[in-house]
């Protein structure tokens, strides 16, 4: 058969294609139709393998990635003593991120062009909402998802006019850091924006995107627009996300050149499968206009606070859960527990750079490593460093193993912060033997030389590890699309940093596990 494809540049994965075609006995005809719309198996449309995925795990309720664009397979220009790669080219086929990014970059520095008063959030709106989705999975059949593309793959001319945008200024931006850290502002100036009603929750960032991570029964958000373009009415269609209800408030906007409407999105589960993330979207169209968003949420039965924090040798404190279930509910005390501190000093690493070594006399002057056992039917494992406790300024960072076997280690986690304020977190820790590695990746000048001497804390919580000293008052039973409001004190027999926990549990086993920290 005869496959007409449009002069673009063609990925590894669509050649393949191409030449399966041809040796098929097909026929390629080459056309400058740009407006030609094709299937994505041989339109340059197949993800790369290599692309990166959402979730978004700092931050799961701001959806990414963002978009897609071209990065597999393009030609570039190179330097000729490469590091890797063919040496002595000034042109090579590249691919990747580094790829991707110059073609997004380019068409935002012409988007900026053509509108100089536009914000870069209203470029990336532009980007994002005008986006298309004709994109396939690595195997070049399944279609993509907003995890794959996010708002689909950038179409440079549509962006140039996409009737309404989302925008973001710096305020928006320091309201979500407020809520979500680090604030670059002080407590106050959060404060100040909060009264003003901008919104700290991930999710109420006027983004061209809405994901909630843990939507338990109904949750709404809000989003503005700004009409970029001429005087015009828009009406909004939701395709919602399988199993869950999505309302649109107002349904339609009615918006002159230049002005911003507001509306709320209200989602509601109605069947969804629990802790599987579902895609919709949400199109606001007017005549052949369409400006598009993507929508991901994931059902989830309970929501609690992943971590409480608190001060002194005695306070008390109060949170809200949420159900998203009728029936039983219980809860279980750890702790609260001292931790094990060992003291100890690295070199710093010239080369900054940290391999794993299992041979424990084998190690690098840069690397200090700890070894403990983890006993049986532990609930938590928390290991970690502190600026305060170092003795300049030094940048530590820490890495945890599980070793039940010499030869059978394996990477728990990594705490590679830009300080020396390190922690990693375990919940439910197999039994057995873990490393600690304590890598010098920057010291300051010490009286003993470069290096920096440190404390390790370490923390262990068993499941029945209830030690008397902190109590929560919690309700006995569960009603779905409800909040039940838990006050926890506690009374501890010196200062110091302790740890506890909380298991919530429903009928059938633990829903959800809730840290809590006193700090002296």
């Amino acid at each position: 058969g005869s496959v007409r494809i449009p002069a673009v540049m063609i990925s590894e994965a669509n050649g393949q294609l191409l030449a399966d075609r041809l040796l098929a006995g097909g026929r390629i005809e080459v056309t400058l139709d740009d407006a030609l719309i094709l299937s994505s198996a041989v339109a340059g449309n197949v993800l790369g393998g290599f692309s990166s995925r959402g979730p978004n795990l700092t931050a799961p309720d701001i959806l990414k990635p963002d978009v897609t664009a071209p990065g597999v397979d393009i030609l570039s220009a190179q330097t000729p003593d490469v590091a890797n790669g063919v040496r002595g080219e000034l042109y090579q086929y590249l691919s990747g991120t580094s790829m991707a990014v110059p073609h997004v970059a380019g068409v935002a520095a012409l988007l900026r062009q053509a509108h100089p008063d536009w914000s870069p959030a209203a470029i990336k709106s532009a980007l994002m909402t005008t986006a298309r989705r004709n994109v396939v999975k690595e195997d070049g059949e399944t279609p993509a998802d907003p995890f794959d593309i996010g708002a689909g793959h950038i179409v440079p001319n549509r962006a140039l006019n996409p009737g309404l945008v989302y925008d973001a200024g710096t305020a928006d931006y320091d309201a979500f850091l407020c809520g979500n850290g680090p604030a670059r502002l002080s407590s106050d100036e959060c404060a100040a924006l909060e009264a003003a009603g901008l919104p700290t929750a991930a999710a109420d960032l006027n983004q061209p995107s809405v994901a909630l991570a843990n939507l338990v029964s109904r949750r709404s958000v809000r989003r503005r627009v700004t009409n970029v373009g001429e005087a015009r009415q828009y009406h909004a269609t939701v395709q919602a996300p399988p199993g869950v209800d999505v309302t649109v408030t107002p349904e339609i906007l009615s918006l002159g050149q230049g002005e911003t409407g507001e509306f709320q999105l209200s989602f509601v589960t109605r069947s969804a499968e629990l802790f599987d993330w579902r895609f919709g979207r949400l199109d606001w169209e007017s005549g052949q206009r369409r400006v598009s968003i993507p929508l991901a949420v994931r059902p989830v039965p309970f929501l609690a606070p992943l971590e409480l924090h608190g001060r002194g040798r005695s306070g008390s404190l109060a949170f809200d859960i949420e159900f998203g279930y009728s029936g039983e509910y219980s809860l279980a005390v750890h702790g609260l527990a001292p931790p094990d501190i060992a003291a100890g000093f690295v070199a710093n690493d010239p080369l900054r750079n940290y391999v794993f070594e299992p041979d424990t006399t084998a190690l690098p002057p840069s690397v200090r490593r700890f070894r403990f056992d983890a006993a049986e039917n532990l609930a938590y494992l928390r290991v970690a460093l502190f600026d305060a406790e170092t003795d300049g300024d030094d940048d530590l960072d820490l890495y945890v193993y599980y070793c039940p076997g010499l030869l059978l280690c394996s990477l728990v986690g990594v705490s590679g912060e830009d300080s020396s304020d390190e922690q990693l977190d375990v919940l439910y820790p197999d039994a057995g033997e873990y490393f600690v590695d304590v890598h010098g990746f920057r010291t300051d000048e010490t009286a003993g030389g470069p290096g920096a001497n440190f404390s390790l804390f370490v923390w262990t919580l068993g499941e029945d590890d209830d030690r008397g000293n902190l109590s929560v008052v919690a309700p006995n039973a569960a009603v779905a699309g409800s909040r039940a409001e838990l006050r926890l004190s506690w009374n501890l027999a010196e200062p110091g940093r302790w740890l506890g926990g909380l298991t919530h549990a429903d009928g059938d086993g633990p829903l959800e596990f809730t840290a809590v920290t006193i700090d002296p």
